[in-house]
């Protein structure tokens, strides 16, 4: 259980963050209109877990970050991100070829071959050099592509935001993890390591768009809230639960 809580989609929270930074200008009185399109029955149980979330962060993850920023060269970090991606090549190709995403599922799979040899155990992107270049997917991209709902809104303590939907879609990336199928503690730990580092090094590398959605805005769990909506519509959220044009980063607000 403790592994299935570590295991966060890095790609996704990233691309959460990104969009954030580009809806960081929006009004309190947009952010107002918007919440009123957002399905989020639970918002009551939804914002004292955005807060507790949010002490998590300014009192573990947000110092532990800046001293890992400060004494962790920038070729450690990246080799760490690297190998840390390389792990999610399965997770990558089981979801394209349920898709149907068979040509993307074979870039997957020979990301995975070439960075597991030549790039010694994904320490080195020796795929990109070679021009096989990721391209993330999820387990909550693939239900919302056969067309599952993404049921109300969460925010997860520990995990953040998500979706009825998106919670079944960590678990199941979870099981594809190559490392949760080898016997023995010792890989258990090591998967509960690599996630603990990765959360870390994102939270370093992302930290100016973090910090200015958690501690720069009015209300930071309805602008977490909102870019995570921005993000799920990209990903085949339901037109009746986010109309698109209210969540298109190039209209002026």
């Amino acid at each position: 259980m403790n592994k299935f809580f570590l295991s966060v989609n890095a790609k996704k929270i990233l691309l959460i963050i990104l969009i954030g930074m580009l809806s960081s200008n929006c009004s309190n009185q947009n952010i107002q209109q918007k919440d009123l399109l957002i399905n989020d029955p639970f918002e009551k149980y939804n914002r004292k877990t955005h807060q507790f979330n949010k002490s998590i962060d300014k009192v573990a993850l947000l110092p532990t970050s800046q001293l890992y920023g400060k004494t962790v060269p920038p070729y450690f970090r990246l080799g760490a991100a690297s190998f840390y991606s390389n792990l999610q090549e399965p997770k990558r190709f089981a979801n394209h070829i349920v898709q149907g995403q068979y040509k993307k599922a074979s870039v997957d799979f020979r990301r995975f071959f070439l960075n597991s040899t030549v790039g010694l155990l994904g320490l080195f992107d020796a795929a990109s050099w070679l021009g096989f270049f990721p391209e993330e997917t999820d387990f909550d991209e693939t239900f919302a592509y056969w067309s599952v709902p993404a049921g109300p809104y969460l925010e997860i303590p520990f995990l953040g935001p998500n979706s009825f939907r998106g919670s079944f879609g960590l678990f199941a990336d979870y099981t594809v993890n190559p490392l949760v199928r080898l016997p023995g503690p010792i890989p258990n730990l090591s998967l509960a390591t690599f996630e603990i580092i990765n959360i870390i090094n994102s939270r370093h590398e992302y930290a100016q768009a973090i910090d200015s959605i958690l501690y720069r805005s009015s209300d930071s769990y309805a602008l977490t809230r909102l870019t995570y909506f921005q993000k799920s519509k990209r990903i085949g959220q339901p037109q009746e639960t986010i109309p698109f044009e209210l969540f298109d980063p190039s209209a002026d607000f």
